[in-house]
């Protein structure tokens, strides 16, 4: 296979690849905007936060309409009862986990809801009667709940090697096919092409796990 050979078959996966990307971002931003919409013509309180959630799950960097969604499952959340509000704020709280990745969107809604989870955790836990607790208690269960909720569920470095990695055994094998595969064919280059290969896919496969 020669140079211009490889790069004919190249040329046609970075198309499909490209159209690929812009497809499943159309689609996203289709999908946020119909729940928005759906959000707003619903008429009871649950809808709207499952219209809400939707949209955050459908979430794409710098998104506007994920920011909304944010901004008025918050503005819902405070409208509502302990039980409720505690619902709310919990289910906010794992949309914005499910669409982290190397980085967290909304980060800074996580640090404000995320003591007002504690605090109506704790209240709830003091209210069942069959705890035995009292509001001296208080203190020390909502320190135990801030703990659990500061926990960080994803690694952040982790995230970043899956990132890397992946570009860097995609762009093995982009190598070994540009430098490794012409005529002659470049033993050396497919050598450390292959090597690298199978460095870089062993850390995706690693981050992936332990992300």
């Amino acid at each position: 296979m020669t140079t211009k050979d490889a790069t004919s078959l190249i040329k046609p996966a970075l198309v499909f690849i490209l159209a690929f990307a812009v497809a499943v971002f159309l689609r996203m931003l289709y999908c946020q905007i119909s729940y928005l919409n759906e959000a707003e013509k619903a008429n009871e309180t649950i809808e709207k936060i499952k219209a809400y959630e939707r949209v955050i799950l459908n979430h794409f960097p710098l998104s506007p309409y994920t920011k909304k969604a944010v901004n008025e499952m918050i503005r819902i959340c405070q409208s509502l009862n302990d039980e409720k509000a505690l619902y709310c704020y919990e289910t906010l709280r794992s949309d914005i986990y499910q669409i982290r990745s190397f980085y967290t969107p909304h980060k800074n809604v996580l640090d404000k809801i995320n003591p007002v989870i504690a605090d109506l955790r704790a209240r709830q836990i003091i209210d069942w009667q069959y705890n035995g607790l009292g509001i001296k208690d208080y203190e020390r269960i909502m320190k135990a709940q801030m703990k659990l909720l500061s926990y960080e569920y994803v690694s952040q470095c982790w995230s970043a090697v899956v990132v890397v990695s992946l570009l860097g055994w995609t762009g093995s094998v982009i190598f070994i096919i540009f430098k490794g595969l012409g005529r002659p064919v470049n033993k050396h280059a497919i050598f450390i092409g292959f090597l690298s290969f199978l460095i870089f896919f062993t850390l995706w496969i690693i981050g992936l796990i332990k992300a």
